[in-house]
This record gives C-alpha cells, structure tokens and sequence, in this order.
C-alpha cells in the first residue's frame, strides 16, 4: 500500500505509514477486518483479529526517531569525553615523571657539583698547607743557616789615639774600623796575629771568623817608626 502522505510502500496489512505515520486508508476505505482491530493513533498498536491474522508491525514516530537520535549522540559523546579524560590524564601523567627525573637530574648534578667543589677546596686548601709547610721549613733552614755572627775586637797600644768598628758582624758582612790618632800621635797600622794587615786609618774587609785587630799608634817626634817585633809587644 503506497502512503499518500510520503509516497513510502507500505504492507497491505498496516493501517498507518511506516515512513511518516499518517493512514494509509481513508474512514471508508478500511481493509477487512478493521474493525475487529484496535487501533490506538498515539502509539500505534494493532490487536490481532479473531481469525488468528498476525498483528501488523508497530510504526516509529518521528519523535521517537529524534529522541533515539538525541540518546546516540549523548552516549557518543560520553565516549568521547572517557577518551579525552584519559589522554589528559595519561599527558599529565607523563609531564610529571618527566619533571620527576628532571628533579632527580638536577639534584644529582647539584650533589655533585658540591662534591667536586668540596673536593677541589681540600685539595687546594691541603697544597696550600703543604706549601706554606714547606715554605716556612726552606725559611727556618735559611734563617738558620745564615743567621751566624762573628767578633770584631779592637785594641790600641798606648792612649796615642782611638779606634771605633769593634762588635758583631753576620757572616759574609763586610765591616769597617777606624783609627783616630790624638795630636803628636801617628798612625801606623792595624796588625792581627802580629802581622800588619793594613797602614790605612779606615780598614774594610769581609768578616768571616771572630778578628783581633790592634791598632799601632807612634809619636810624631819618633823617626825611626815601629817594627814588627815592637807590634808584637803591644799583643
């Protein structure tokens, strides 16, 4: 039976269009056996007829037909939602383990960082210890070892002069003595051991023993001067 609303073909048994859910027969055009039947225009349901005739099919409404729509779109779009939760939440899972490591990175390479630093601070803190040990030792050593001093001792054979340069002198150090005659006095020489060892009034030499040096002064008046044998009298 073709509808007259839509056109759709439709079983001779339906009463109402499958496709839009107007009827197919006019008040005065029901098939046989349509009075037997009852019909409910609202839901569209049939009742067998006494003969034992199959029920005819239920029609969908357009309602229905939007209604199961709106329910396959929600449930599509809840399944929609579960999966975009679960990639956020495998995402933020991710971040943070990486952060996690980056965490862990980072503390390992401060720690060692430190360590090194530490280590490079008592290695340069022990060399300089090291040093300063060994330096202070060389000083000591040197200071030891330079620090020697010798006597210069100076003597006059009568009251004729003066003489100055006597004390104590490190080794090596040059010292110088000096003789002072009075008037009527001449200055004959510094003698050590007996032996003239200058006739300058102003003597330098490097001290490197202890020095006894005594100095010779004569009278203006006396020519014949002194000798060695008279030097050694003033001993």
């Amino acid at each position: 039976m073709r509808c007259k609303n839509c056109g759709s073909e439709n079983d001779d048994n339906l009463y109402i269009c499958q496709n839009c859910g107007s009827p197919l027969y006019d008040e005065d055009d029901q098939p046989k056996g349509a009075d037997d039947a009852t019909m409910v225009f609202g839901t569209a349901q049939t009742q067998g007829d006494e003969t034992g005739a199959p029920t005819p099919q239920q029609p969908m409404n357009s309602n229905e037909e939007d209604e199961k729509k709106k329910k396959q779109q929600i449930a599509l779009i809840v399944i929609l939602s579960i999966i975009l939760v679960a990639i956020i939440a495998g995402t933020i899972a991710i971040i943070a383990s990486s952060k996690k490591d980056d965490s862990l990175t980072t503390s390992d390479i401060s720690t060692s960082e430190v360590s090194s630093e530490t280590t490079t601070e008592k290695l340069t803190e022990s060399t300089t210890k090291e040093t300063t040990t060994e330096t202070t030792t060389e000083t000591t050593t040197t200071t030891t070892a330079a620090v020697q001093y010798y006597k210069v001792t100076l003597n006059v054979n009568d009251d004729g002069g003066s003489v100055s340069g006597d004390g104590k002198y490190e080794l090596g150090e040059n010292a110088t003595v000096q003789a002072y005659p009075i008037d009527g006095y001449s200055f004959d020489g510094w003698y050590e051991n007996n032996k003239k060892v200058s006739s300058k009034e102003t003597y330098t030499f490097t001290v490197t023993k202890d020095v006894t040096l005594k100095a010779i002064f004569t009278l203006d008046n006396d020519e014949s001067g002194i000798d060695n044998q008279e030097a050694d009298s003033f001993n």
